[in-house]
């Protein structure tokens, strides 16, 4: 097995998570391309997995972790260790050894490019587990409620941290709507359901982005950025759903903040 380089050719099949199916998923891999392309030159790397029939099997990428939604000095960060999961395709490639395999190549071209550790994001929890970088020899260095910030130094360090959303004034008589989000995971899919939230709720909000790694944080399944409702995250650990749903639930926190006023 190796790790190889994406290309015109399979790119596609990198920026959609390894689904070959890409029905649906055209401006999430605009957006992911797009990311790709403005980074790469900065020393971010996106992998795929050849496994040893030379079929794609998984997909790996990191980035120095000043591009990255940690706060550190002289790491690479690894945003994304995926093995192929579905059945259709060539099917579940999990518990073959690959993302160990995976970890332990980016350890290797951490080193060789002179980086002082390796740092990632991982889970407290049934998803992307702490415990599987445990077993690899990492840390916990950092964590906000589930989400843990997991390294590997090199050599003496000071430990990376989460670099957490800046809190914004309340609003007495509106709603504060916080979009915090990214485009080379979710391909700025927050951003958009917020938009069409928000955007018949003028006088009722009021609406902020910020785009990480800028006051990025770890909220939604694992993924960098969220929706806030007020300095609440709004459906933390779950998909966000769609707009419609985010929409009811604004206007009932508006209803209840507009009546504890006349109370």
């Amino acid at each position: 097995m190796k790790l190889i380089d994406i290309n015109r050719k399979n790119q596609k099949l990198f920026f959609n998570c390894l689904n070959p199916d890409t029905k649906g998923m055209g401006n999430s891999i605009r957006e992911r391309t797009k990311w790709y392309h403005e980074f790469h030159e900065k020393g971010y790397e996106a992998k795929l997995l050849l496994n040893e029939e030379g079929k794609i099997a998984g997909k790996c990428h990191f980035i120095p972790v000043e591009y990255s939604p940690l706060i550190g000095k002289d790491l690479l960060v690894i945003l994304c260790i995926s093995v192929h999961l579905y059945d259709h395709h060539i099917g579940d490639q999990r518990g073959k050894g690959y993302g160990r395999f995976m970890l332990r190549e980016i350890e290797k071209i951490a080193r060789k490019n002179g980086y002082g550790g390796v740092a990632v994001w991982a889970m407290d929890w049934h998803w992307n587990p702490m415990s599987f970088y445990i077993h690899m020899g990492y840390i916990e260095a950092d964590r906000i409620d589930k989400a843990v910030v997991m390294w590997k130094p090199f050599r003496d360090m000071i430990p990376p941290r989460f670099n957490r959303l800046h809190p914004i004034k309340d609003n007495k008589e509106k709603i504060n709507v916080v979009v915090s989000d990214n485009a080379w995971c979710n391909g700025f899919n927050k951003i958009r359901i917020a938009r069409e939230a928000v955007k018949d709720l003028k006088g009722k909000v009021d609406y902020y982005e910020t785009i990480c790694p800028c006051h990025g944080r770890m909220l939604h399944l694992g993924y960098v950025g969220g929706i806030f409702l007020d300095g609440n995250p709004y459906r933390p650990y779950e998909l966000v759903g769609e707009s419609n749903e985010l929409k009811e639930t604004i206007l009932k926190l508006y209803r209840e903040k507009s009546q504890s006023i006349l109370n």
